[in-house]
């Protein structure tokens, strides 16, 4: 709690190793407190915080962070240091040596290591910050929104590194504004609103979940959606008549339905939009409350 605000009230959960956990939510959902909490920057009104078994408190936490690797978006970094000093001092903190592991990450990212940091753009500073966080090759990384300011060609590069991290047996805690992303590298959601956990699930149960979007284009106009369809746009495209929709139902049925569409040009399936899906999911415990 900051006074009467409460940014955080009763969660709990726990990460096992090898886990690659997704921990989702809007701005203001608690997900950097969380994390803050977790590294032992911020102490909690109540209740506990355990790493690798050993409760975090501030005066020894420095102990376990030489286990974790950290990076934020928008990560303050030292404004006065070249690339090349600040990812030396982070390598040293390890007292290993961890040579081929950085050459690999630069041939990742390609960050500029001789300019100062301060002189850099976001989107570089941010790829200096995830080297920092990988390259003591940690047990435990821990993210906050860390594809903040990379372009795609990065970020599907940083996946790609999560990815390979999780097959090595490596544990993830990331946050996200940005469900795909998470669903394609975690095998755990956490979905966070308002300071509490509504969800918390298997990537692939989400994925199961979402349903699929569906398009069909057919000469006949008078198209009717099936039941479970939700979102429906209907509108005219160059080959017939378009009708596009969500659908949550039997794939069986829907099958059946799109073989019942008199004179049909064309149909696409694919899966559902999850960001969509996560803010009915928003809607959904609002209308419970």
């Amino acid at each position: 709690h900051f006074g009467t605000t409460k940014a955080l009230e009763d969660i709990s959960f726990e990460v096992a190793k090898g886990d690659v956990v997704g921990f989702v939510g809007a701005n203001g959902a608690g997900k950097t407190t969380t994390i803050s909490t977790i590294l032992g920057f911020i102490v909690p009104t109540k209740g506990n915080v355990e790493l690798f078994g050993e409760n975090v408190m501030p005066g020894s936490v420095h102990k376990l962070h030489k286990r974790i690797g950290y990076a934020a978006g928008d990560m303050e970094l030292p404004p006065r240091l070249t690339g090349a000093q600040y990812l030396h001092f982070v390598r040293r903190q390890s007292g290993k040596n961890h040579d081929e592991l950085f050459d690999d990450l630069c041939q990742r990212f390609k960050p500029q290591l001789s300019k100062k940091i301060g002189t850099l753009s976001r989107g570089n500073k941010q790829k200096i910050a995830l080297i920092g966080a990988f390259v003591t090759d940690p047990e435990l990384i821990i993210l906050d929104e860390p594809t903040s300011g990379l372009d795609p060609v990065m970020q599907e590069a940083f996946l790609q590194l999560v990815r390979e991290s999780q097959i090595k047996g490596k544990t993830i805690f990331m946050s996200s504004h940005y469900l795909n992303e998470v669903a394609d590298v975690c095998n755990r959601v956490i979905l966070m609103r308002e300071g509490q956990i509504i969800k918390d699930v298997s990537a692939d149960e989400l994925l199961a979940s979402s349903g699929k979007q569906v398009r069909v284009v057919a000469n006949w106009k008078a198209i009717i959606p099936p039941k479970d369809a939700t979102e429906v746009e209907k509108a005219a495209d160059k080959d017939g008549i378009a009708l596009a929709f969500a659908y949550h139902g039997d794939v069986v049925e829907l099958q059946r339905w799109i073989a019942g569409i008199k004179q049909l040009r064309d149909v696409e399936v694919t899966e559902y939009n999850l960001e969509s899906a996560f803010k009915e999911m928003y809607t959904d415990e609002e209308v419970r409350k």
